[in-house]
């Protein structure tokens, strides 16, 4: 009789294993493990939300989904919806979209008068007046996810400039109270540039890339006497035309020919 009783408990308990592994599965239909709502980002049960209330702490998805994300016990892989390298720990999960800068933000902010969104594209993709700026320039990129410095006490970026860079100034500050970077040499720190200019990161005015604002004087008339240095040119004159020593970054109507060169920690 003992032995019938044995077997019967055995059976109960193999059918809530069953059970409970099958409401793990249907995690997508929202009906099981997680509850309603957990893949729809409109709902306040969103995944995405959880996890930011978490500090973004998503190890322990992989105690069920896998230590790749792939399916796991639960049988339901996160790489269907996450699908670029590294899946859920890819860097545009949490913040960016086509590169790993915002906008978004980490709380889907795209405006860049906001702190989090800034100028950041403007520095990482580069344009019509200089190279592109990479993130180690001003952050300590992390090799993972959970890397020291990376996801800590703070939620806030550190802004850090690399010493080992040629753009690096000692002086060079960033003010984490008005988002502003003082005596960078990509607004003005070098030989013959306006030493001690302060930009805003999230000032969006035209006037503060315009041409004589890092070398020159931007309240001046023409484009070359805007463009002229204040300081440093002693071989030259304003009269001077730039492309005769600077072909290889601008034109004789000092259009940048090539923004790779220019703001490159060079002069070339």
């Amino acid at each position: 009789m003992k032995i019938h009783i044995t077997h019967i408990v055995i059976l109960v308990l193999l059918a809530l294993g069953v059970t409970s592994c099958s409401q793990v599965s249907d995690d997508v239909k929202e009906t099981g493990f997680h509850g309603a709502g957990f893949v729809n980002p409109s709902s306040e049960n969103f995944h995405g939300k959880l996890i930011q209330t978490r500090n973004y702490e998503i190890q322990g998805c992989t105690n069920c989904h896998g230590i790749d994300y792939n399916g796991g016990t639960a049988n339901k892989s996160c790489n269907t919806c996450h699908n670029k390298v590294n899946g859920p720990e890819n860097c545009t999960t949490c913040h960016g979209s086509v590169n790993a800068a915002p906008p978004k933000d980490l709380s889907d902010n795209t405006s860049p008068t906001i702190r989090g969104v800034g100028a950041h594209q403007k520095h990482v993709l580069g344009g019509t007046l200089g190279a592109a700026v990479a993130c180690g320039e001003c952050h300590a990129v992390p090799q993972k996810i959970y890397s020291m410095g990376h996801i800590d006490n703070s939620l806030r970026a550190e802004v850090r400039f690399d010493s080992t860079s040629s753009l690096f100034r000692t002086n060079a500050t960033y003010n984490v109270a008005d988002v502003s970077c003082t005596n960078t040499y990509c607004h003005g720190n070098f030989n013959g540039g306006n030493v001690n200019r302060t930009m805003k990161w999230t000032d969006t005015i035209a006037a503060v890339t315009a041409c004589g604002t890092c070398h020159g004087d931007a309240t001046k008339a023409t484009l070359k006497e805007k463009a002229f240095p204040q300081s440093g040119h002693t071989a030259a004159t304003v009269t001077s035309d730039c492309s005769t020593c600077h072909r290889a970054v601008v034109d004789a109507s000092l259009n940048i020919i090539n923004p790779s060169k220019h703001i490159n920690g060079k002069i070339d």
